[in-house]
């Protein structure tokens, strides 16, 4: 019989960051013989190896194999499912976690990592059972952080903000001392604009964790909305230094450093960039998803569009519609200037196909197109098709990127709105509003 694999200590070097050394010593360690229950957990902790040190496609394979191996382990259906989901497989990774619920109903981990993938899908409603199932799966053990994190957050988005301060207060009356938690218990505070008690909250995680960069953030945000601008700018530049490799700081540090009566220019434009480029690493090495890098993206446009560099925001703009990071705050600053406003305008969807000749080389190898889809407002079913050819123009220049465009008229009639833009106040901008369907690339067969 085969010597059992010192997994304690493998789990040890994981909990540590030493990933590397863990993969290292697993496979070393690994034989067929081995006990299934012993081999299940090395690949489990295997796979989270890989993950971690950025080896995502072996870890898909790894996981394929193991969920093939033992189809009915809740524990290698929730590693197969966060290794898609790091690889951008949403709808595989889905079925993995619906799989692990349907081999263990009562497992929390894969009602709250279903929940988190049907949210990035769009299905915000179904996302929401999840998580509230997950927390009712696990109240005898205490509130689920991730679950009662992902809740609040959802919440929050939806502008449903005094529900979500009662969800993270109801966490705290169990764990007052949970850091994260008053983190966000002061964000959800600081936007319904009770910024002392959210002032209290951000003090409490700092006493327990001096240095926690997203307290300072936080607080530093609080006391600018406050108008305690010296403070806020003083710890925010405290949580740079906490966490110099965080790009929404440098971001938001950036736009201070630029709207600042006394402007340090080199040091604003070299946050701001910077920033770009912590964000492109990140998003390169699957550690920041398209959301937070929009909100980055649009915190660095804006900054440089209100502060006269123009030229900057749309080469901002430009790289933003490329990686689908665009924002409809975006778009509605750049269709104004360039486009003007209506007090007569429609709503139509638009489907359109890219294809090159040759590929630029910011799309992914081996693909001769995409399609995408927009919501654009324009006056006409013609205007809708230019307004759309220009926006890809603008961020496909390539001579060799052919576009074809199919407009639908907007129902109800020919100033009819759609749901998305119903709250829109006339006059509106007319140009291309919203990214509707993300781009789905054709492959080269």
């Amino acid at each position: 019989m085969p010597s059992l694999p010192p997994l304690d200590a493998i789990g040890t070097l994981l909990d540590q960051g030493a990933a590397d050394s863990a993969v290292r010593l697993l496979r070393s360690a690994w034989e067929p013989e081995l006990p299934p229950e012993i081999c299940a957990r090395m690949y489990c902790m295997w796979i989270r190896g890989l993950c971690e040190i950025g080896d995502i496609e072996h870890a898909v394979i790894l996981s394929k194999r193991a969920a093939s191996e033992y189809p009915r382990c809740p524990d290698i259906l929730i590693a197969l499912g966060n290794a898609l989901d790091i690889s951008g497989d949403l709808a595989a990774a889905r079925e993995a976690f619906e799989l692990a619920i349907d081999a263990d109903p009562r497992g929390a981990l894969q009602r709250y990592n279903l929940g988190a993938v049907l949210e990035r899908l769009g299905d915000e409603a179904e996302a929401e059972r999840c998580y509230r199932a997950a927390l009712a799966i696990d109240r005898g053990a205490g509130p689920m952080f991730e679950a009662t994190s992902a809740l609040g957050a959802l919440a929050r988005r939806q502008g449903r903000l005094e529900e979500a301060e009662q969800i993270y207060d109801g966490y705290l009356v169990e764990d007052p001392l949970h850091v994260e938690l008053l983190v966000e218990h002061g964000i959800c505070l600081s936007d319904l604009d009770r910024f002392l008690d959210a002032i209290e909250r951000f003090n409490a995680a700092l006493a327990l964790e001096p240095t926690h960069a997203g307290a300072l953030y936080n607080k530093a945000i609080t006391l600018y909305r406050m108008g305690r601008y010296d403070d806020a700018l003083e710890l925010l530049d405290q949580s740079r230094r906490a966490d110099p490799e965080n790009p929404l700081t440098l971001a938001v540090l950036g736009s201070w450093y630029l709207a600042a009566p006394r402007c340090n220019l080199d040091d604003a434009l070299s946050f701001l960039y910077g920033a770009l480029e912590l964000l492109d690493r990140a998003y390169e090495a699957h550690a920041a998803h398209a959301p937070y890098c929009s909100i980055v993206t649009e915190e660095v446009f804006e900054a440089l569009w209100q502060n006269g560099r123009q030229a900057e925001a749309r080469a901002v703009a430009r790289m933003a519609g490329r990686r689908e990071w665009i924002t409809p705050h975006i778009l509605n600053s750049l269709n104004e200037a360039d486009h003007g406003r209506s007090p007569q305008v429609s709503t139509f969807t638009v489907l359109a196909r890219a294809e090159a000749g040759e590929t630029p080389d910011y799309w992914p190898a081996n693909t001769d197109g995409y399609t995408t889809g927009f919501t654009v407002l324009a006056t006409s079913e013609a205007e809708a098709r230019e307004l759309t050819l220009a926006y890809l123009r603008s961020i496909e220049p390539s001579p060799t990127v052919r576009f074809h465009v199919d407009v639908m008229p907007p129902s109800g009639g020919a100033n009819a709105s759609g749901p998305v833009l119903d709250a829109a106040v006339q006059p509106r901008a007319r140009g291309v509003a919203r990214v509707e369907t993300t781009r789905s690339y054709i492959f080269r067969s």
